[in-house]
Formats: C-alpha cells, structure tokens, sequence
C-alpha cells in the first residue's frame, strides 16, 4: 500500500512541477496532515515561527456576515497556512542575493474539502534563475516537498 502511495505521490509531484505552486492532495482531515507535517518539520529542522487558522480567522473578524453567500463559495472547511524557515538555508540565501528573501521564510497553505487536504507551496525554484541564490532556492524546495512528502508516512 505504501508502494501505491508514494507512486500516487511521486506521479502528482511531477505534474505538480509544471506549476509555480507545489500541490499535493491527502485523503486526511487537516488536523493530521498538519500534525505530521509539523513533526517532520521538526525533524528536518524547518522551525515553524508561525501559523494561522485563517478561515476561523475571517470568521472572528466578520467576513462571513459581510460578504455572505459569497463567503467561502468554493466550501473549504478548513485553511491553514504556517511560516516555516531554515537557518542555513536563509543565512545562505541572504548572503546570496538577499532580494531572493520573498521565498524564504517558507509559507505553505492547507486546505481541506470533502474530508481531503491539500497542501500548497509556493516553489522557489520560480525565483529568477540568474539569482546567486537560486541553487540554494532549489535545495530548499526539495529539503520542504520532500519533509511535506514524507510527513504522510508517518504513523
């Protein structure tokens, strides 16, 4: 099952790759994914300096009595983003180029439809290949989609 899996993973990793933005899909409520997530996050040193439930946090400022039946129409019953950083990969890239710090601190979206989370990531590797930086932006974006891959594998 684990074989099938990570094949699922590997094959929706490279299409995601056409894309600025990472996008990988679980069948597991938000909760789990952002509990494994921040564990492997831990163990691959990717510090969380913060998160935000940001659909609870419309809510408490109002959004959804002022925009209505236009609040929330795609029926996400769950978005949370966190900032996440490295310090060796961010002292790099400061010294680097250190206009290429809009990547780094990391941020990744989870959303969660139908009982399934997604996970979002904006991809260095968009970043301009001419930067200094750039191979250190690569580097980064595998060290998080591979800890964001793995973070499943968990038990």
């Amino acid at each position: 099952m684990r074989k099938i899996l990570l094949a699922c993973l590997l094959t929706v990793s490279v299409w995601a790759a056409e894309s600025n933005v990472y996008k990988v899909s679980y069948n597991a409520p938000v909760d789990k994914v952002l509990d494994n997530m921040l564990a492997k996050f831990k163990q691959e040193m990717l510090v969380v300096v913060w998160q935000l439930d940001i659909l609870e946090e419309f809510k408490h400022k109002g959004l959804d009595k002022k925009f209505g039946e236009n609040f929330n129409k795609a029926g996400l019953t769950a978005v949370r983003t966190l900032v996440a950083c490295n310090g060796k990969f961010g002292n790099d890239i400061i010294n680097q180029d250190s206009d290429m710090m809009a990547y780094c601190p990391i941020r990744i979206t989870l959303t969660e439809k139908d009982g399934v989370t997604t996970v979002l990531y904006v991809r260095p590797s968009s970043a301009p290949r001419d930067s200094k930086a750039y191979q250190s932006l690569v580097k980064l974006e595998k060290k998080v989609t591979k800890a964001i891959e793995e973070s499943m594998e968990m038990e």
